[in-house]
């Protein structure tokens, strides 16, 4: 690893020769195997990570504390500063330390991030629950909606208000300010979903006053009024094309990609394959969709079969985990969702500038291209798992095919066919029309009257 990043022989040494070199490395491959494939940033880690090393026991029995991590860092950056360094720039390097550190303890096991907003962990924790148990909501809508409310407890926090407090005016002063400081209507319009459904939920076990959610209005947000955007097939195809080679983390990631733009999967439904989803002898793929909690089975083509074949047979570790795709280096463990996305997203910036680089965007990809092929809006949303018929209707915006033809079109024969169907309105038009409409009204309509 170290011989990887480091130009010159030396160096190499230097680092593999020092404290916890070991560690260090694991660490290392680790971020590259998640998609940290900046090797300029990698550098810049791997020097931290000597630093760190040399002044902090990764191997004690006892968990990290803050102070020692804030304490190396002040050290680091009292011996490496030269006087002429600006405040800002002594601020800038103590947070990258600190911000390593705690990545790297974090995944040796010796660094345990605090409990965000203790205060209102037992109200939080209770609403989390019911959603997960009550209301069967995912792993990623429960991670959102824990996310928006931890950002509405540390402002609370700080602010020393309790939920007892809430009123409506405090919920306005929450959204004005974050509003102001960049929020995009969207943001808003989520973290007031979050919010507004935990209030719901407080007032009903007492925690708040009731009827505040109510007064939590989220900005109008049109059905339809943006683009699926992504990139086209053509692209998609050179995709496939450049992880083709003998790299093991390209195996793995072409067989997640095709996955992904063939079957229209989302990444989580990609990381929670096992291997007993695949039927081999009747060429057969199960899909667990994370929205309807449905199970679907797919016909596994011969392209995608071989691509997962050849990852099993030559890049896989050999353990007793059961997930199909895992990380490759020890402690081997199964892929997450965040993991995926960002090595999809890398390759996917491979390809030139984009609206949108993680692997939604080759779902939106894959639901273009069947449409172009001329497949209905009803089979492309049955392939992509959607309950609604309504969640596939904006891929109509962009079906390219009609809207050309439609572009193409002569509109000279409808205008003179509309010209000549339309009456002048004259007095005499108007007497007929009475008359018609005078013996409708003394039609007789026999047992329904």
């Amino acid at each position: 690893m170290f011989n990887e990043l480091m130009k010159r022989s030396n160096a190499a040494w230097l680092y593999s020769t020092g404290r916890f070199a070991e560690e260090r490395s694991t660490f290392l491959c680790d971020l590259i195997e998640r998609g940290h494939n900046g090797w300029h940033t990698l550098r810049q880690t791997n020097r931290l990570l000597l630093a760190i090393a040399e002044r902090l026991n990764v191997r004690q029995r006892m968990p990290v504390t803050e102070r020692q991590i804030v304490l190396a860092a002040r050290d680091w950056v009292a011996k490496t500063c030269s006087a002429s360094c600006t405040d800002e720039t002594r601020d800038t390097a103590t947070k990258r330390f600190i911000f390593v550190a705690k990545k790297w303890l974090h995944f040796l096991g010796k660094w345990h991030e605090p409990d965000r907003n203790p205060q209102f962990k037992p109200e939080l924790d209770s609403f989390l629950k019911e959603l997960r148990d009550q209301r069967g909501y995912t792993d990623e809508t429960i991670s959102t909606r824990n996310s928006a409310l931890n950002l509405f407890f540390e402002w609370l926090g700080k602010l020393g208000i309790s939920l007892k407090e809430l009123s409506p005016q405090i919920l306005a002063a929450y959204f004005v300010q974050n509003k102001a400081s960049g929020w995009k209507k969207t943001t808003v319009k989520a973290y007031g979903n979050s919010l507004r459904a935990f209030v719901r939920y407080a007032a009903r076990r007492g925690w708040c006053a009731q009827g505040l959610a109510e007064t939590i209005h989220s900005p109008r947000i049109y059905s339809m009024a943006g683009l699926p955007e992504g990139p086209n097939w053509d692209q998609i195809q050179r995709l496939i094309a450049n992880l083709n080679t003998e790299r093991p983390s390209h195996n793995r990631d072409r067989a997640i990609v095709l996955l992904v733009a063939v079957y229209g999967l989302r990444i989580g439904e990609v990381c929670g394959l096992t291997l007993d989803d695949l039927d081999w002898v009747h060429e057969k793929l199960r899909v667990r969709r994370l929205k309807n909690k449905r199970t679907q089975e797919c016909p596994l083509t011969a392209e995608v079969g071989n691509a997962i074949l050849n990852y099993l047979q030559n890049v896989r570790p050999r353990c007793s985990s059961r997930f199909l795709f895992l990380t490759l280096r020890r402690p081997y463990r199964p892929m997450s969702s965040t993991g995926a996305s960002s090595s999809v997203a890398c390759h996917v910036r491979a390809l030139g500038p984009a609206p949108h680089y993680g692997p939604h965007s080759l779902r939106h990809a894959c639901a273009s291209h069947l449409l172009d092929e001329g497949f209905s809006i009803k089979e492309i949303g049955d392939h992509l798992g959607h309950r609604s018929p309504r969640s596939t209707q904006i891929y109509a915006k962009v079906q390219r095919k009609k809207l050309a033809q439609v572009a193409d079109a002569q509109l000279s024969s409808l205008t003179e066919y509309l010209r000549a169907q339309t009456q002048p309105m004259t007095a005499h038009w108007a007497k007929e029309r009475l008359r018609s409409l005078q013996e409708v009204s003394t039609f007789g309509l026999g047992g329904l009257q």
